[in-house]
């Protein structure tokens, strides 16, 4: 427990540093990056879109479904295990 409470209170300070200290500037970064996008062709911005949105599926997606898979193996020797269906006709609102 007072392991969670440093960890929250080092997260904390560090983030309170960040934003008053300022070490990136957000706006500078922007626009570099912007003024690069706009000396490429159509033909490169769709492709770095499409890689990005791959980079996206790779890095996020796919290891949430991995994550959902390995808890739903994990529970499913749950004894109190009902489906939605089940839930909603318990309730009355099915």
């Amino acid at each position: 427990m007072l392991e969670q409470v440093r960890l929250v209170l080092i997260a904390f300070a560090i983030g309170y540093l960040t934003r008053h200290f300022n070490p990136l500037n957000w706006g500078q970064i922007k626009q570099i990056v912007f003024s690069k996008l706009g000396q490429l062709s159509p033909v490169l911005l769709a492709i770095l879109g499409v890689l990005t949105t791959i980079a996206a599926l790779c890095l996020i997606l796919w290891p949430l479904e991995k994550i959902a898979d390995w808890e739903a193996q994990r529970s499913s020797g749950y004894k109190y295990r009902t489906s939605a269906r089940e839930h909603l006709k318990r309730r009355g609102s099915f």
